[in-house]
């Protein structure tokens, strides 16, 4: 291997586990959760989903995947047999164990973005942070709670979509594990799945998000209300 191949494919699997870290790390709660449920309900907390385990439970599939991506990243292009599997009978895309646009977007996304806005809303709001809803003792409207209402849920949203763009496609880490009989099928279906997946997290958030402000307004009335007026949702100066 040559040295600036070397090097480029090393930082590639590191970024590959920072990534992954990362998101562990943002999706784990801060904070215990409280046994009382507000007043305008919390859907999550009733599916489970605000457990101190279940970030555990998500990123425990993906974790194989990532790290199985990392050491493809690390020994490429000289793979060896036992670590590829079935990659190269199901067509393994050489462009998601590199660096390439289809990778540099996600790693970005989940670094720069996602990660980042996750851990100042768990500073900002302190133990007021807690995975499930839970009336807060005060509005914070400072920092990032300047620009944008739901700095969490934007970060949680670009490290869902990125994790799933990085590690759980089927021309990726995934064709490695699947029997070639099998890898034609599970594509299709994977195909359908993903995007319905993504919406009914994406759903998830929103329900989420209409019953805090539910919550918040009930809470803190019309200091909410001139604060929700003057500041976007989810992206600063947009939306």
């Amino acid at each position: 291997m040559e040295p600036f191949s070397s090097f480029r494919q090393i930082t590639f699997a590191l970024s590959i586990i920072a990534s992954l870290t990362g998101s562990f790390v943002a999706l784990s709660p801060p904070n215990p959760s409280t046994s009382t449920t507000p007043r305008t309900g919390d859907f999550l907390r009733r599916i489970g989903i605000t457990s101190k385990h279940a970030a555990k439970i998500v990123l425990a599939p993906i974790s194989v995947l990532a790290l199985h991506a990392s050491a493809l990243a690390f020994y490429a292009p000289d793979i060896p047999p036992f670590m590829l599997g079935y990659g190269s009978e199901n067509g393994l895309n050489k462009d998601l164990i590199t660096w390439s646009a289809s990778t540099s977007v996600p790693i970005c996304l989940i670094l720069l973005v996602g990660v980042p806005l996750r851990l100042m809303s768990y500073s900002y709001l302190g133990t007021n942070f807690t995975f499930a809803l839970a009336e807060p003792d005060r509005l914070t409207t400072t920092g990032i709670y300047r620009y944008v209402q739901h700095p969490s849920y934007t970060g949680l949203s670009a490290i869902m979509v990125s994790t799933i763009a990085l590690f759980v496609r089927f021309d990726g880490a995934v064709c490695c594990w699947i029997p070639p009989s099998l890898y034609p099928a599970a594509r299709k279906l994977w195909f359908v799945a993903a995007p319905v997946f993504i919406a009914v997290g994406l759903l998830g958030v929103k329900m989420r998000v209409k019953q805090e402000e539910e919550m918040l307004k009930g809470t803190f009335g019309r200091k909410w209300e001139e604060w929700h007026a003057r500041t976007p949702r989810f992206l600063p100066w947009l939306f």
